[in-house]
């Protein structure tokens, strides 16, 4: 009786060493995964390499190209000069009395009456009024007082008068203007610009 229940407890320890041993690897397993999960989601991870690290890294300085240069926004630098980087032009010089007077190289007058210019490259000051006064020739420059009727049938003529009540204009390339009043004007050409002192640019187009 008393080997029999020796045999007994000796089979029973048996079986919770067993047990104990196989609790102690289960537990170890378990601790195992546990820790391969953790390390995953661990940032200390994914700074050492992790396939998502860089991916999240936001980029070191977006304002800047991959030479570090800044972007290209299509808006050309502002130089103080024109929009292409070349200097600006100069205004256009205007037309003005002063200017054609200097080239003045005849006085005539008109009495009050009519008057026609009809020499080609003519640099002319007309000293009184007139009723019309016609420019005939081509390339011509007048300078005159007031003008009840101008005519200018010359290509290439340059006219400044003080007044004018009408301006007829039967060639190209004129340039006309006036210091007073607002005269009626039929224009017949081409490229002719007409208008009061200081807006009449010499090379063409209004300044």
């Amino acid at each position: 009786m008393t080997g029999r229940s020796t045999g007994l407890r000796s089979r029973r320890d048996g079986v919770r060493r067993r047990a104990v041993v196989l609790g102690v690897a289960l537990a170890a397993t378990l601790c195992g995964c546990s820790a391969e999960i953790v390390r995953d989601d661990d940032p200390a991870g994914a700074a050492d390499g992790g396939g998502q690290s860089d991916m999240r890294r936001p980029p070191s300085d977006a304002g800047t190209t991959d030479d570090g240069s800044a972007p290209d926004d299509g808006t050309p630098a502002a130089t103080g000069q024109g929009g292409d980087g070349h200097p600006a032009p100069p205004d256009d010089e205007t037309l003005d009395r002063a200017g054609l007077a200097a080239e003045a190289t005849q006085h005539v007058t008109c009495g009050g009456g009519d008057l026609v210019l009809t020499s080609v490259g003519t640099a002319v000051a007309v000293d009184d009024a007139c009723a019309t006064l016609t420019v005939a020739a081509s390339d011509a420059a007048v300078v005159a007082g007031e003008v009840e009727r101008l005519v200018v049938a010359g290509a290439g003529v340059r006219v400044v008068v003080a007044r004018a009540g009408s301006v007829q204009i039967d060639a190209a390339d004129v340039r006309v203007a006036w210091e007073d009043g607002t005269p009626q004007v039929d224009d017949h050409g081409a490229a002719n610009v007409y208008g009061p002192v200081g807006t009449v640019g010499l090379d063409g187009g209004a300044s």
